[in-house]
């Protein structure tokens, strides 16, 4: 009788506890998927530099921004949020800009002098 007892107490509906497991149950669930999200977050936007130095590698990061934005452009996908994320490539986007105009303006005054 006792063993049926001690069931019969823990049945006993208790309305705080029970929506309170709910509660933590679903809390549990945002947490895991927030971290979820901020891990995969950070696998697609890896950047094993630091800030510090700009200058280092700046014909690698201008060759690797532009083959990454010409694959984000090939697959639909908006590159300005890739681009504005860091202030490296922030950087290396306006130097890459800047030497595709001065090429650009480098041609036109070799066609026009033709």
């Amino acid at each position: 009788m006792s063993q049926l007892k001690k069931l019969e107490r823990d049945v006993k509906y208790n309305s705080n506890t029970f929506n309170q497991k709910f509660i933590e149950s679903d809390s549990l669930i945002e947490q895991e998927q927030e971290a979820a999200e901020k891990i995969m977050k950070i696998k697609k936007n890896v950047d094993f530099e630091d800030d510090n130095n700009m200058m280092d590698d700046l014909g690698i990061n201008m060759k690797n921004l532009f083959f990454k934005i010409l694959e984000m452009l090939a697959d639909k996908e908006n590159p300005i949020p890739y681009i504005m994320d860091n202030s490296k490539r922030q950087f290396t986007f306006a130097v890459m800009i800047i030497c595709i105009g001065g090429l650009l303006m480098f041609f036109s005054n070799l066609m026009i002098s033709n």
